[in-house]
């Protein structure tokens, strides 16, 4: 399968902090790991990022904070109202950030279940603490092999919604005719952890 690209950890914080500013990206630390099986489609990609950054600023009245990584970028940052512990954050506080998802893609076996759907859980820290928060997402889908190019490489998958989406065979996997009609599972599994220490 394409790779899917993990989210930007600055996209991330915002997501679960609240709006942003246009201010610098943050730096984040990347890395990513491939494994799977020769001749064997499918495998799975796990990639992190994680964030290191001090709070500069604090704006209690507006709810905004500002972050400033170790390289000197700043990013402002609105607080939504579930950050229930707002008031507890400070100047000189250290955020850490790590985001980390995971995609298996293998075909299913004749009879496995489908189990289409998803999951999830979200924890934050108890009322005084300082702010925090993890959360984890499980989501998988079911494709239809509907055709193979073998010259090309490639193998035509049909979505649940029905559209059709052109994916590259790795080169050691054999294009068997018999992959035709079959099950194609996309399992994501996406977790995000953050915690405030003070300085």
């Amino acid at each position: 399968m394409s790779a899917i690209r993990i989210f930007s950890l600055s996209l991330a914080v915002t997501l679960l902090l609240g709006c942003q500013s246009h201010d610098d990206e943050l730096a984040t630390d990347y890395s990513r790991t491939d494994a799977y099986a020769e001749g064997v489609p499918g495998g799975a990609v796990l990639e992190t990022e994680e964030l290191m950054a001090s709070v500069s600023a604090v704006d209690k009245a507006k709810r905004t904070f500002t972050l400033r990584d170790d390289l000197g970028n700043k990013r402002t940052l609105v607080a939504p109202e579930q950050m229930q512990n707002f008031d507890q954050l400070q100047v000189g506080d250290r955020v850490k950030a790590v985001i980390a998802q995971e995609r298996i893609v293998y075909l299913r076996q004749p009879g496995e279940p489908v189990e289409d759907g998803a999951a999830g859980v979200l924890a934050t820290a108890p009322l005084g603490d300082k702010p925090g928060m993890l959360s984890a997402d499980t989501v998988e889908i079911t494709a239809l092999v509907k055709g193979m190019d073998t010259t090309l490489r490639t193998a035509t998958l049909e979505l649940p919604d029905g559209t059709e989406r052109t994916i590259k065979v790795r080169p050691d996997v054999d294009m068997k005719t018999e992959y035709l009609g079959r099950q194609v599972v996309l399992r994501v599994t996406t977790a995000v952890a953050i915690s405030v220490q003070p300085q």
